[in-house]
């Protein structure tokens, strides 16, 4: 019985020693993830209207996928859009006219391509700047910011 417990610290030891080396140097924790390998860009912006007739802004970001894997908007950076400093809610279903695809930031990007990849945000009014955060997930963490004045 002393020896099952002992080859069990044994055991547990040895998985708090190596399983935080393997996990920062090498072993794969979700293998669609490739963060680091990509560059993030804040582009433009553009107004729209939803199904309501309430106003949206697009924001328009650049995806360099610069590694060799694919990659999504979503595994390479957090973006937060503000207005007056509260932040906007997505925007999901917009008319035709707005020619907007909310499935963009999805999508996967082979490596060594870059994609224009749009995010609508719904907006409290026109009048006042907008603010978009970008935090890129690459190797240095590179923070991002632009102002959009919409009037």
């Amino acid at each position: 019985m002393k020896k099952r417990y002992i080859v069990l610290i044994v055991i547990a030891a040895v998985l708090i020693t190596f399983l935080p080396f393997t996990l920062i140097f090498g072993a794969v924790v979700y293998d669609g993830f490739t963060s680091g390998q990509s560059n993030v860009e804040i582009e433009s912006y553009r107004l729209c209207q939803d199904k309501d007739g309430k106003d949206v802004i697009i924001v328009k970001y650049l995806l360099e996928n610069e590694g060799k894997e694919p990659t999504a908007l979503t595994y390479e950076a957090d973006i937060y859009v503000y207005q007056n400093g509260v932040q906007l809610n997505e925007a999901f279903e917009l008319p035709k006219k707005c020619d907007y695809d909310s499935e963009d930031q999805y999508k996967n990007i082979k490596g060594g391509k870059e994609y224009f990849v749009e995010i609508a945000y719904m907006l409290e009014n026109t009048e006042e700047d907008v603010d978009v955060e970008l935090h890129d997930y690459s190797f240095f963490d590179k923070d991002k910011e632009k102002t959009f004045k919409l009037k």
